[in-house]
């Protein structure tokens, strides 16, 4: 028998998630911005910049649609393939009923959240008749979760899924967060970032005494190969590779001479050092600590160079 001491958030859930109480969000009419400039660095660039205001809207609102196609892949295609499998009872350690409980609860917030979005996405193109350009297939996350399970015993891969799918929700979190903060953009795309942050505040609590259960009862070879297996699984997601095909994409979308898209392209921003330093690790090690990971000596070694 798996000891625990899980408490449910069922009650919470059925008061606050966001399908029972949340109206729908719709697009007004109040002159602010689809998405904020400070997150699209091609808005400061001088060449695009001196395209005028048109050209910026038309970033930002590309932007937008790969934000939100983002969210759909992530939360239709791997959190809730985790999720599912636990509330399923088909994940390969024996969750208690009230872990599996909350799991279907996530399953069902994270469809709702890709609901939301499609139908967000759908509205932004009718007002402004700006169809999206081709957009990304997969996340850094898409990649990242094969790549790494591809280094582990067939034993070891769903744990390590599991680890990649509570680091990835506490870190889109944080990232939520200040979206749903930002006083530059549309108070609907503002509100519906502010819904997906209610319960997305849940569900991060709730991984992480997940896999502070799921890491208590686990045996000692176990935790060793999934600690030394997060430092490759680090390396692979904080990348910027598939934000910066996008961008390339975005620029030659954008008329303007083709010496003017080399030089924006050699200009753009590359990848941060994977390192303590990396802007997403601060919140990675804030659930290292409380997930109970940092604990256990080796996984806490193998993660020396991140902490």
């Amino acid at each position: 028998m798996i000891e625990h001491h899980y408490q449910s958030h069922s009650s919470i859930w059925e008061s606050r998630a966001t399908i029972r109480s949340r109206p729908r969000r719709q697009i007004e009419d109040d002159g602010l911005q689809y998405y904020p400039a400070e997150r699209q660095p091609l808005c400061l660039h001088p060449l695009i910049a001196g395209l005028g205001k048109e050209t910026e809207e038309f970033i930002l609102i590309q932007s937008l649609y790969k934000y939100i196609n983002d969210i759909i892949i992530f939360e239709t295609e791997i959190v809730n393939r985790t999720a599912r499998s636990i509330a399923k009872g088909q994940f390969p350690f024996e969750f208690p009923f009230a872990c599996r409980y909350d799991a279907m609860s996530v399953v069902i917030d994270e469809d709702y959240h890709a609901y939301v979005a499609m139908d967000y996405l759908n509205q932004a193109q009718e007002r402004t008749g700006i169809a999206p350009i081709a957009l990304p297939a997969e996340i850094e996350l898409s990649r990242a979760i094969p790549r790494t399970l591809a280094t582990l015993g067939e034993q070891y891969r769903d744990g390590m899924e599991l680890l990649a799918v509570a680091i990835s929700e506490n870190t889109v979190t944080a990232d939520v967060a200040a979206f749903s903060r930002d006083a530059s953009i549309k108070r609907s795309v503002k509100g519906m970032m502010s819904d997906h942050l209610a319960d997305e505040g849940r569900h991060s609590s709730f991984w992480i005494k997940l896999v502070k259960l799921y890491w208590a009862n686990i045996d000692e070879p176990a935790r060793v190969a999934l600690g030394s297996a997060l430092p490759v699984f680090l390396q692979q997601y904080l990348t910027n590779d598939i934000q910066a095909d996008f961008d390339r994409r975005l620029v030659a979308a954008i008329a303007m001479p083709e010496a003017s898209r080399r030089d924006i392209s050699a200009d753009m921003v590359r990848s941060y050092p994977i390192t303590k330093r990396h802007p997403m690790m601060v919140n990675i090690v804030k659930f290292f600590k409380s997930s109970g990971l940092l604990e256990h000596t080796p996984t806490r070694a193998a993660l020396d160079a991140f902490i």
